[in-house]
């Protein structure tokens, strides 16, 4: 009995990381301020894409926190080599450079000065 029952939860142990799959896309907009300043909106994290081609542990728990609100990202640490300008990641020749903005974030549209 206690051999099944130790299969048992060894089994679902090793099948939580699938149900996380189900993540397509993560939206960072708390800090929808500073990014209307740059003239920039909310940033889309394509996650379902980042798991095709990276292994849950090559990000976590190195460079993200599994925790929503665990991690607080910001261009500044981006740009020091965390969080998504990692080393390995968009601070490399592996992915598309941190100051294409427009490909994570949402684009603002310009207000006329007047």
């Amino acid at each position: 009995m206690i051999k099944v029952l130790h299969s048992a939860i060894l089994f679902i142990a090793l099948s939580a990381p699938a149900l996380a799959i189900d993540t397509i896309n993560i939206i960072f907009d708390s800090k929808v301020a500073s990014m209307k300043e740059a003239g920039l909106g909310a940033v889309t994290y394509p996650h379902k894409l980042h798991e095709q081609l990276y292994k849950c542990d090559d990000c976590h728990p190195t460079i993200f926190i599994d925790k929503k609100g665990g991690n607080n990202v910001n261009m500044q640490k981006n740009m020091t080599q965390q969080y998504c300008g990692y080393a390995g990641c968009h601070n490399s020749a592996y992915a598309f450079p941190l100051y294409l903005c427009d490909y994570c974030h949402e684009v603002l549209p310009k207000v006329d000065a007047k």
